[in-house]
């Protein structure tokens, strides 16, 4: 759909269960999973929703794309991480072991984390496989990496703390900060285009993150630099999934009460509207990406 709601189409009625989508970097494709939640078959399609084909048959998870579009990487189902050409060509086993994928902006490393070494902590490897380097090494778990804009840092998910916090490190393991401090678990984070701010979900006012859509979960933004943290979107119902548009404007994130909604605002929590999609049926809309 438009970023006001409109012209809201149908791309595929393969996908079964999984709702996150990858665009590929120019926007003009998705990447998704068909199979049950969160896992399944490797597919792409057209934003026109022609040209659905599928990429592999391992089962998947985590899809991500390379910067210019010609391949992805994946996590399988029964481990490893893979890489293969968008249209299916050249597909490669990158790591034994590891999650969540997540390629750098230059195209030449990838992210992940891995129990490899007893626990979760985060590595990157070179994107063909290549010299992989553990980047956290702290006794609890370390896991779901992503690169800031300009792929000199590195945000992940923490529970060196007692429950899940934000952290930031350079991409050599130093200068590692504590970016969230709160006792409640604070994940599911979103870096701005310019790579000064991350949005996050936060559960500090008594929902839980196994419970998702139950209680009141927000949707913060922390300062990378400083750590400064602000509650954007306020409001008593589960607010999460958020992602920034590509000139750092707005948020869209999902909103649910008795069902689940998409909504947009501004980056200080102004402005929040329900965008259209199927507002007189009461069925969940969620966890929208914006478009390249």
């Amino acid at each position: 759909m438009r970023p006001d709601g409109t012209d809201l189409t149908l791309l595929s009625e393969t996908v079964a269960g999984y709702p996150f989508g990858a665009w590929s970097p120019d926007g003009s494709r998705v990447a998704f999973l068909s199979g049950s939640f969160g896992e399944g078959a490797l597919l792409v399609i057209d934003a026109d929703g022609s040209g659905e084909a599928h990429v592999t048959d391992i089962q998947a998870r985590a899809p991500d794309w390379s910067p210019d579009g010609t391949k992805l990487v994946f996590e399988a189902v029964e481990g490893g991480i893979y890489s293969v050409g968008a249209d299916g060509s050249g597909l490669k086993e990158l790591a034994l072991d590891g999650s969540g994928p997540a390629w750098s902006p230059d195209g030449a490393r990838i992210a992940f984390f891995s129990d490899d070494a007893g626990n979760f902590d985060v590595y990157v490897m070179r994107s063909d496989g290549a010299d992989p380097e553990r980047l956290t090494s702290d006794p609890a778990d370390d896991v779901s990496p992503g690169w800031s804009a300009d792929g000199k840092r590195i945000a992940f998910v923490s529970e060196r703390d007692g429950n899940t916090d934000l952290y930031v490190a350079d991409l050599d393991g130093s200068h590692e900060r504590r970016l969230t401090t709160s006792p409640a678990p604070d994940e599911a984070f979103s870096w701005a285009p310019g790579g000064d701010r991350i949005t996050y979900v936060s559960y500090r006012h008594g929902a839980e993150p196994e419970n998702i859509g139950i209680g009141d979960a927000e949707v913060f933004v922390v300062d990378a630099r400083t750590g400064e943290t602000r509650n954007l979107s306020r409001n008593r119902a589960w607010d999460g999934d958020p992602d920034w548009s590509p000139d750092g404007r707005w948020i869209v994130f999902t909103r649910r009460t008795d069902h689940a909604e998409i909504y947009v605002m501004r980056p200080d929590g102004s402005r929040q509207e329900m965008l259209p999609g199927f507002p007189d049926d009461a069925v969940n809309d969620c966890c929208a990406r914006w478009q390249p």
